[in-house]
C-alpha cells in the first residue's frame, strides 16, 4: 500500500514538470511510442477492436525506418508494434532489427499463431517484451478467437519463447462474459506457463463490441473479476489494462501503479497510414487525429497536439467536477467514453 501512494505522488510530480517543462516551449519526448502496424489478422476474434478501420495502404518499409530514427534521436525509449497481427508483415524484423541498432527497446503484442521453430529464436533476440493473447482454457479460447489451434499455438508460442530467452513475456486476457467463469482455470494455466506479467483488461466499446453488450460485464461479473485480482495479485504479477479506470478504495487493492492514462503524457500512437492518436484503441476518426507523419514530423504533432488530455477536457465536464475522484480518475479512459463506461465506479456501482 505504501508503494501504491509514493507512486501516486511520483505521478503528480511527473505530471506537474511535463506541463511546467511544456509551457516554457519544450516538450518531454514519449516513453513508449505504438505502431499500430496493420489491421491484417488470422483470427476473427468476437471481440476485436481492430476491425473499426480498413486501410488502402501501410507505411513503407523506409518511412517506418525514417520514424524510427527520429524517435531514437530524440531520446524515445520504447517502441511497440500491435495490431492486427503484426507477424503479417514480412518487413517487421527487418524494421524492429533497425529500431534495436538504433538504441531502442522493443516490443509486439501477437496472437501468438505465427510464433515456431523457425523464428521463435529471432523474435526472442529483436523484442525486448512479447505480449500474448490467451482468453480462457483451450474451448473458451478457441471459440473467443474463433480458430480451432489458437489456444495451442499462442501456448507453443509462449513455451518457444522461454526455451530461446525471451526477456519478458505477458499474457493479455480480455474478460468478457464468455471466459469469467473460467478465471480460476485461466490462472492455473498462465502460473504454469511461467510468464513475467498477466494483464487483465476488459472489453472497449470499438470494433465488434460496438454494438454487442452482450461482451460487457455486468456489476455482479465486474466484482468477481476485482475480487479475484485482489486475491491472486500476490502470486503472480497481474498489471490491469488502463481502460478500466480509477476504481476509487478497489484502485489501491487491485493495481500495483494507481491509474493514470498516459496518453499525450507517456505514450502515443502512429497508425497504418501515419495518422496519430493517443492509443492503438482510439478510432481513426477526425477528434482522435494528432497530425500524420508524412506531413507534418513526428515531435511537431507530439509537441503541439494532444492538448484534450493535457488540458483534462475529460474531468472538466459537469459531472466529473463535482466527483470527490476528479484529481485521481482524470476522467478514465478515452476509449469508454465512447458508451459513457468510462467512470468505473459509476458504471459498476462502486462506492
Amino acid at each position: 500500500m505504501f508503494n501504491y501512494y509514493l507512486k501516486k505522488i511520483r505521478l503528480f510530480v511527473f505530471q506537474k514538470s511535463f506541463l511546467f517543462s511544456l509551457a516554457l516551449g519544450d516538450v518531454f519526448p514519449p516513453k513508449f511510442v505504438i505502431w499500430d502496424c496493420t489491421r491484417r489478422c488470422n483470427l476473427n476474434c468476437e471481440h476485436c477492436g481492430a476491425k473499426k478501420e480498413k486501410y488502402s495502404r501501410e507505411l513503407t518499409t523506409q518511412q517506418v525506418k525514417d520514424l524510427v530514427k527520429k524517435l531514437s534521436s530524440n531520446k524515445v525509449k520504447n517502441f511497440v508494434a500491435t495490431g492486427g497481427e503484426p507477424l503479417l508483415r514480412e518487413d517487421l524484423f527487418e524494421i524492429f532489427f533497425f529500431a534495436k541498432e538504433n538504441g531502442l527497446k522493443t516490443g509486439i503484442a501477437t496472437n501468438g499463431f505465427f510464433i515456431d521453430n523457425t523464428n521463435a529464436k529471432v523474435i526472442s533476440e529483436i523484442f525486448d517484451s512479447v505480449q500474448i493473447s490467451l482468453d480462457g482454457p483451450a474451448k473458451v479460447h478457441n471459440k473467443i478467437r474463433r480458430h480451432r489451434e489458437a489456444f495451442e499455438r499462442a501456448v507453443r508460442a509462449i513455451n518457444l519463447l522461454k526455451k530461446t530467452g525471451c526477456k519478458q513475456i505477458t499474457i493479455c486476457s480480455v474478460i468478457t462474459p464468455s471466459n469469467i467463469k473460467d478465471l480460476e482455470n485461466l490462472a492455473e494455466i498462465v502460473k504454469s506457463l511461467g510468464v513475467d506479467i498477466w494483464k487483465i483488461t476488459t472489453v472497449m466499446p470499438v470494433g465488434r463490441a460496438e454494438q454487442n453488450t452482450n461482451l460487457f460485464l455486468n456489476r455482479e461479473e465486474f466484482l468477481k473479476l476485482l475480487n479475484f485480482i485482489r486475491e491472486n495479485k500476490n502470486k503472480i504479477k497481474i498489471d490491469l489494462g488502463e481502460n478500466i479506470g480509477y476504481l476509487g478504495k478497489w484502485d489501491e487493492k487491485v493495481r500495483n501503479d494507481p491509474f493514470f492514462c498516459p496518453v499525450g503524457f507517456l505514450v502515443c500512437c502512429v497508425g497504418v497510414d501515419g495518422n496519430v492518436r493517443g492509443c492503438p484503441e482510439q478510432p481513426d476518426i477526425p477528434y482522435y487525429r494528432e497530425g500524420n507523419i508524412l506531413e507534418k514530423d513526428f515531435f511537431e504533432i507530439w509537441r503541439n497536439g494532444f492538448q484534450k488530455y493535457r488540458n483534462r477536457e475529460l474531468p472538466n465536464d459537469k459531472e466529473c467536477q463535482k466527483c470527490k475522484f476528479n484529481k485521481d480518475c482524470n476522467g478514465g479512459c478515452w476509449v469508454m467514453k465512447l458508451q459513457n463506461i468510462n467512470c468505473s465506479i459509476k458504471t459498476y456501482s462502486l462506492q
